[in-house]
């Protein structure tokens, strides 16, 4: 968990229903409501930074350029000047 420094009150509107359920576990693993929201938002956040990293795309094809330079293809040679 983060020093208090790095921790900052908000206030969290949320149906009566949702806060019951978060509360309710709360209740059974001994802690305070407010630590448990600051757990969920932690999740939701690390769910949130793993989104957003670069991805890396792959792709198949059906033509080699080697094949294509040994058949004296100019469009085989794109790094070429």
């Amino acid at each position: 968990m983060p020093t208090m420094a790095g921790i900052r009150r908000a206030t969290v509107t949320a149906a009566d229903d949702d806060l019951a359920v978060v509360a309710d576990e709360a209740r059974e693993r001994g802690i305070s409501l407010s630590r448990m929201l600051g757990e969920l938002v932690a999740e939701r956040a690390q769910e949130l930074r793993r989104q957003r990293r670069p991805r890396l795309a792959t792709f198949h094809t059906e033509f080699s350029i080697a094949d294509a330079m040994e058949a004296e293809n100019p469009a085989a040679r794109p790094f070429h000047s």
